[in-house]
């Protein structure tokens, strides 16, 4: 019985120290961030995580590990539309539904390489397999068309979110697979 309450109070501490870290990235980038700024006993913090930047770590890949779960359990079969599409689509609505979260693990006050890990789940196929780029070029191409999504992303979220999912997937696949001029 005390195990239970134990665990309680545990989960209830993290989520606490979550949310204090998301909320202060929204002001202030992680290198700025103290362990005094997240919480009245430090002797708390450290018995759960080493420093900001380990919190910030496990979240992050608690977010992923969340985001992998909910397109593992999608239907793609019954939807029509093609996959690149559907998993975008999917990773889309689930950013906006923890809109707070990824404001905060999106800005430039929290980590790159995360974003780049966000946007990689989507599986974004930018190349036809006749292609004749070298694999060199084809790592920038990729690299271009990652950090595109990610600053749309962005700006999608601190722009309140105003387009659907859907208008934001299929502006995303358009550039990339059609660059700008498809819009003149």
């Amino acid at each position: 019985m005390k195990q239970a309450k134990t665990d309680r109070r545990v989960k209830y501490t993290n989520m606490l120290l979550r949310d204090a870290l998301v909320v202060s990235l929204q002001k202030e980038h992680i290198s700025n961030i103290t362990v005094k700024s997240l919480c009245v006993n430090r002797s708390t913090f450290y018995a759960h995580y080493k420093d900001p930047y380990d919190l910030l770590h496990h979240i992050e890949r608690e977010v992923l590990d969340n985001i992998r779960r909910y397109l593992e359990k999608q239907d793609y079969e019954s939807d029509k539309r093609p996959i690149s599409f559907q998993v975008l689509n999917r990773i889309l609505e689930y950013v906006r539904d923890k809109a707070d979260l990824f404001r905060a693990l999106m800005s430039e006050n929290s980590d790159a390489s995360f974003q780049m890990e966000v946007m990689k789940l989507a599986q974004l196929d930018l190349f036809h397999p006749d292609n004749k780029l070298s694999k060199q070029m084809q790592g920038y191409l990729t690299v271009f068309g990652i950090t595109g999504c990610i600053s749309i992303l962005h700006k999608w979220l601190m722009n309140g979110m105003a387009e659907s999912t859907t208008e934001i997937s299929e502006f995303i696949l358009n550039i990339l697979y059609h660059g700008t001029a498809s819009f003149e």
